[in-house]
């Protein structure tokens, strides 16, 4: 077990391509517990020049289905971390997992995919199975108020091996040879000691039309589904603010290369401080503030470091995320549900804002006039 900011982590039902954990210089505090009072900031040049799939869920919101279609549309790394909530145990994961892994295609995909389980360790003097069995909250679904998300996120990214990583929530696929093209440019444009990223775009695709096509979507798939009404930039209709790049007309248009580079765009992230940029980059990029609660700007924050951190963010072309949405009520993008979810952690999320804006000026005072 490694013990992490108040929970209990395990590493590794099933490891990924050569991934260690470099846990330098923590107080063992005893044979089988590890303490680590933080995550550090890696050098990148000490990791594989790879790329890792970073992304997170709750062990009641996993899907095997999704998993297995991740694991086959995703042909890198990935690192998956599972919050144990709601009385769902470690053997509850590990069947998702098989499941999801007894249904891939090809099953040497199983070698790229590392699973890694937390749980709150503050009601339990010691990290151990038969601590896991019996885990209670005060609610019985995920999208509750409690879910740890970016500590969840950061766990993720402290069990990969790799320079690069990228970050997803559930249900995000990728563009049809996203990793290794992906990859490829970030060698070309991102180089180690840089402060660069690189963004992609965000849509929604209708989920029989993407099935059919096997999830492995190109660029010229989805031109044809936008021209059929059948795609559309994610949450434009409700959000585009947080979504929408500009020039995407003129980003379809451009025909999808083999061997695609960077998209002329200029950005000023100043007008844009609700944009939940979608980006790669080294590992050392700024982690998750652990701070900012569920549905609470936990994405919006990492951007908002990024900027202040002097990043330079260049656009990449014909590379792009998608997922479908559930739109009806009851489920976890249903708009009764988040906003009951922001009011119960209101309180939580203006003090840690306030001190992410003192953070901001004592680390970053330079950037202040050109960032949210």
């Amino acid at each position: 077990w490694i013990i992490y900011n108040g929970y209990c982590v395990r590493p590794y039902f099933y490891a990924g391509s050569n991934a260690t954990v470099r846990l330098l210089q923590n107080d063992v505090k005893t044979s089988s517990e590890i303490a680590l009072s933080e995550i550090p900031r890696d050098n990148p040049e000490l990791f594989e020049d790879d790329l890792t799939l970073l992304t997170h869920s709750s062990a009641s919101a996993l899907d095997e289905d999704y998993l297995s279609s991740l694991i086959a549309n995703w042909r890198g790394p990935i690192s998956l971390a599972v919050s144990l909530q709601c009385n769902f145990n470690e053997d509850f994961v590990r069947d998702k997992i098989e499941k999801a892994l007894g249904s891939l295609r090809d099953p040497k995909a199983a070698s790229r995919f590392s699973v890694h389980v937390l749980y709150d360790r503050t009601e339990n003097a010691f990290c151990d199975s038969s601590s896991s069995n019996s885990i209670e909250t005060r609610e019985e679904s995920v999208f509750v108020a409690s879910y740890p998300i970016n500590t969840v996120r950061n766990v993720a990214r402290l069990f990969s091996s790799t320079r690069y990583i990228a970050f997803a929530d559930a249900d995000y696929l990728f563009s049809a040879g996203f990793y290794e093209k992906m990859l490829r440019i970030l060698r070309e444009s991102v180089p180690v000691g840089s402060r660069n990223a690189l963004l992609y775009r965000i849509f929604e695709i209708d989920g029989e039309e993407a099935r059919m096509k096997g999830y492995d979507l190109s660029k010229y798939d989805l031109r044809l589904l936008i021209s059929a009404d059948k795609a559309r930039v994610f949450h434009v209709k409700g959000w585009a603010a947080g979504h929408s790049m500009p020039k995407l007309p003129q980003w379809l248009a451009v025909d999808e290369s083999s061997e695609p580079g960077l998209f002329d765009l200029t950005i000023s992230l100043k007008r844009r401080s609700v944009w939940e940029f979608q980006f790669v980059g080294l590992r050392d990029v700024p982690l998750f503030d652990e701070n900012f609660p569920y549905r609470t700007d936990n994405n919006l924050e990492l951007r908002w470091e990024v900027c202040r951190a002097g990043f330079h963010l260049d656009s990449v072309s014909d590379l792009f995320v998608y997922h479908t949405l559930s739109e009806g009520v009851g489920n976890k993008d249903d708009a009764a549900r988040k906003h009951a979810i922001k009011r119960k952690n209101m309180k939580k999320f203006a003090q840690a804002k306030k001190q992410m804006k003192e953070r901001m000026d004592r680390l970053y005072p330079d950037t202040k006039s050109i960032c949210p």
